[in-house]
């Protein structure tokens, strides 16, 4: 009777153990997958900036240490990757909206303009009216 807390735990022991265990095997193709679709929207938007070419960067090293059985380093560019891919584009989606934007204002601006000419067009015609 006396084994059977002392074999629990043990066997509580060795699964807190396993579950410490890195598990890079499995999750760095998923991150590899992830810098893929990252990297297909930013070829899909054009993006240009320096992060975009950064994660190029870290995303092709990260290939090479994978393919080199090394998952730990490569996760870790991958996971950089990611990063940079989605910087660039949140970049180019704040440069979109700001354009955006200064359209916007543009169109109000002659809209202001518009209204204003109106105005004094129907201030001359209630004077003629008058007259």
């Amino acid at each position: 009777m006396r084994m059977k807390p002392l074999l629990l735990l043990m066997t509580a022991a060795s699964l807190w153990l396993a579950s410490c265990a890195a598990q890079f095997p499995f999750i760095a193709p998923a991150a590899q997958s992830e810098t893929t679709d990252l990297q297909t929207l930013c070829k899909q938007q054009n993006i240009t900036l320096a992060e975009k070419t950064a994660g190029d960067s870290l995303a092709a090293l990260g290939a090479m240490l994978l393919g080199k059985g090394k998952r730990e380093a490569a996760y870790r560019l991958f996971e950089r990757a990611n990063s940079c891919y989605r910087i660039a584009l949140s970049k180019n989606a704040i440069s979109a909206t700001e354009k955006q934007i200064a359209a916007e204002e543009q169109a109000l601006a002659k809209t202001r303009e518009d209204v204003s000419a109106y105005k004094q067009v129907l201030k001359e015609l209630k004077s003629m009216e008058q007259q």
